[in-house]
């Protein structure tokens, strides 16, 4: 058996990187886009660990009808972001989207 005839493993669908056509659809978002994003996908997350591809799911519909011109990775970026930035928390990858887990932060404490 060769290894194209061998079954695929769950780790072996993994999500992709943009594409070229998506990343050059992407670099057209603008702070303001980022920002509805952003306030998109934090209305669903809760303090409760979620799968991101949960999250993603549940904001599709309107970031589609939104945003007819990004493609959904996007999602998935600015999750990343709001990783980054400390408004979300995350275990594992979000651009693996079946296994990773996203939540909010929780307030800084002063």
């Amino acid at each position: 058996m060769t290894d194209q005839n061998l079954p695929l493993e769950d780790d072996d669908d993994e999500d992709e990187a943009p594409s070229a056509e998506e990343l050059a659809q992407i670099r057209l978002a603008t702070p303001a886009d980022a920002a509805a994003v952003d306030a998109l996908v934090l209305g669903h997350c809760t303090d409760r660990w979620a799968k991101v591809a949960e999250v993603v799911g549940a904001s599709l519909d309107d970031f589609e009808a939104a945003f007819p011109r990004l493609p959904y990775v996007y999602l998935q970026l600015r999750l990343a972001e709001l990783v980054q930035r400390g408004r979300l928390e995350a275990q594992g990858d979000v651009m693996a989207m079946r296994h990773a887990e996203i939540r909010l932060a929780p307030p800084a404490q002063k």
